[in-house]
């Protein structure tokens, strides 16, 4: 019997032993024990000084803090940081006693700082350590409030990453980069919950004077989802995949080539790139701190305030519709509306342009389609635009017709040369100003064909969530010049500049051993002629080519550079690019992924004619490791799902 009781405990304790180490393969972010002393010390941010106080610290060895500051309340920005430099100046002044050998007389705690450096330390030691001195702000008020903001958001994040495949960790993301303040700017330009540049975010969402999705919460998230799923296939590896949130795929691309690894300790300890600075070598510990202090929260913070649930539902408005014609006609408040609305601009409020025909209206309430359909039926057909509002005047450009501006704008050609006292016929010169009148609604005789209004309107589940408490007005074009606060003020100026995503393009365009390049989709022999000021004939002798053959995608290209310098050829060589990608996502947006297999006899272009018509470029930007020149049938690649914006 004992013999059985002793057995069971063994085979019990090995399937414990067995189940521990299996969720534990499965957790898609290590913690390296060359990085604990870095998560620990942004707990100790996150969770122990607010924002009146911050840590002296050494901005390498991070388990090294020299001293906890406190600021006054009151104090203005320029005293705190008078009060900051004065402590940076004293232990510059400590580390030089160190160096001189001079370790006598010495307080506890000065004793503490000395024992911290080791037996092995020498003189050069404390010198280098003076310019490692750094003051890094607290967060634990931020964090606090960060924590009860998010429960608006949190089950709605939770569906999309899970939706996209993404590990639901990365829900913790906001915490670190906005405090889960939808309305956050930073000094570089980001925006939103997930501080997306508006270069990266055209590629996911639609950011313009009308629209900014960045400031959606909801549409921020769907592309947060997408650009993680887009690292994490470049770079194969969830840490580097948060890592690159923060410092750009491309990036870190060079980095896992560069020490041969995927190792995210080894990346963070020995990369030296140019751009990966403090910011970008603690993104993933701070997150990963972000996540500990999220998942208990209680322990760090004590009892949370909860705030109530409450509802919503989601309506595409089917016409360009003056906002004020939809308050009325749900009867909703103009402020409820904005809090539950930030990515519409303030033109849309003003009335100076329609809420967008197709756009994903947020209303208070959880709404039946019969309501929904009743609510629009009171918009009358004089409120339904076909086209969204213009500014009342255009310039023409080269190769405008007045024809196609009256058709942009929803006019008829007739009406718009009645405007103006133009004769038929009259051919407007670029640089001509003529009026726009306002655009036909439903009730006039459109002058272009327009979608029909949806008979029955699609309407969202109504999900639960919280109503933040935000400002009424909706959130500024830039960012405010001035801080709102002196808090804020010292937040700015001292925080880990911790940039955003930065455009997802990792291809190489530099120039390689013997003044060769990687030749790039949609580039030609006519490029390199242009870029390098010499001529096809003379490129083509020097590699080789048929006088018909043309440069192969993938294939390695050697260049002349007597007439151009290396950096001028590649400023040339990105700006095409650049370009050609901006001129893409003006009107696209990437929606998702899906697999495909390639056929017997498929190359990367046909691939991509026969699936949506997408771009060479962007086949080959989701399938780096692949050489579409030698595909095999059989090969499984990614292929991005595209999404039409509509820009008006």
């Amino acid at each position: 019997m004992q013999l059985r009781f002793r057995a069971a405990w063994v085979l019990l304790l090995a399937f414990l032993f067995a189940t521990a180490l299996s969720s534990a393969a499965e957790d898609p972010f290590v913690h390296p024990p060359e990085l604990e002393k870095d998560i620990r010390f942004w707990i100790r941010v996150y969770t122990e000084v607010s924002t009146d106080g911050g840590l002296i610290h050494d901005d390498w060895d991070l388990g090294l803090v020299y001293e906890v500051l406190r600021f006054d309340p009151g104090d203005s920005q320029r005293e705190r940081e008078r009060a900051v430099e004065k402590a940076k100046s004293r232990y510059a002044e400590l580390l030089k006693r160190f160096a001189a050998g001079n370790t006598e007389n010495l307080t506890a705690h000065e004793k503490r700082i000395l024992h911290a450096f080791g037996d092995k330390a020498t003189p050069q030691t404390y010198r280098d350590a003076i310019d490692r001195l750094r003051f890094q702000l607290g967060q634990a008020d931020r964090f606090h409030e960060g924590l009860i903001r998010a429960q608006a958001y949190e089950r709605e994040i939770s569906k999309v990453l899970s939706q996209h495949g993404v590990p639901p960790e990365i829900g913790a993301l906001p915490h670190v980069e906005s405090s889960f303040n939808i309305a956050a700017y930073s000094r570089v330009g980001a925006a939103g919950l997930w501080q997306f540049m508006p270069s990266t975010a055209r590629r996911y969402m639609r950011v313009d004077g009308t629209v900014d999705q960045r400031l959606d919460p909801y549409s921020a998230t769907e592309a947060a989802a997408n650009l993680m799923l887009y690292n994490y296939h470049l770079l194969g590896s969830w840490p580097l995949a948060v890592t690159a949130y923060n410092h750009g795929p491309g990036g870190l691309k060079t980095a896992q080539d560069e020490l041969g690894t995927d190792d995210i300790a080894v990346i963070v300890k020995r990369y030296n790139g140019r751009t990966f600075g403090f910011a970008s070598r603690n993104f993933y510990v701070a997150f990963l701190a972000a996540l500990e202090v999220d998942r208990n929260a209680e322990k760090y913070f004590g009892a949370m305030t909860h705030l109530p649930d409450t509802q919503s539902t989601v309506v595409d408005v089917p016409d360009y519709i003056p906002v004020q014609a939809l308050e009325k006609a749900f009867k909703v408040d103009n402020g409820a509306l904005k809090v539950l609305n930030p990515a519409l601009r303030p033109p849309i409020w003003s009335g100076a342009r329609f809420v967008p025909r197709g756009y994903g209206l947020r209303l208070p309430g959880a709404l039946g389609a019969g309501e929904v359909e009743a609510a629009l039926g009171r918009v009358s057909a004089a409120q339904r635009y076909v086209a969204q509002r213009n500014d009342g005047s255009h310039k023409m450009r080269r190769g405008e017709t007045l024809a196609g501006v009256a058709a942009a704008s929803g006019v008829s050609l007739g009406h718009l040369l009645a405007l103006n006292n133009l004769a038929p016929g009259h051919e407007a010169a670029r640089g001509e100003v003529v009026k726009i009148p306002l655009p036909a609604t439903r009730g006039a005789p459109a002058a272009v064909p327009a979608e029909a209004p949806e008979t029955t309107p699609v309407v969202a589940a109504a999900t639960p969530e919280v109503l933040q408490e935000a400002p009424v007005a909706s959130a500024p074009e830039k960012p405010p010049r001035e801080p709102v606060s002196q808090r804020q003020a010292q937040s700015a100026a001292l925080l880990p500049a911790l940039s955003p995503a930065t455009p997802g393009d990792a291809a190489d365009y530099g120039v390689g051993e013997g003044d060769t390049v990687i030749v790039q989709p949609e580039e030609t022999l006519g490029h390199f002629a242009d870029w390098t000021h010499i001529s096809s004939a003379t490129l083509r002798k020097l590699n080789k080519l048929h006088k018909n053959a043309m440069v192969t995608l993938g294939h390695k290209m050697k260049l002349d550079f007597s007439r151009v310098s290396q950096s001028d050829f590649l400023a040339a060589r990105r700006a095409y690019h650049t370009q050609e990608q901006d001129n893409f996502f003006a009107s696209h947006r990437i929606a998702g992924t899906e697999s495909y297999v390639v056929k017997r006899g498929e190359s990367l272009w046909t691939i991509s004619q026969h699936n949506g018509d997408l771009p060479v470029w962007l086949v080959s930007q989701y399938n780096p490791e692949v050489h579409f020149g030698e595909v095999r049938p059989g090969t499984t690649i990614t292929l991005p799902k595209i999404a039409a914006i509509n820009r008006q």
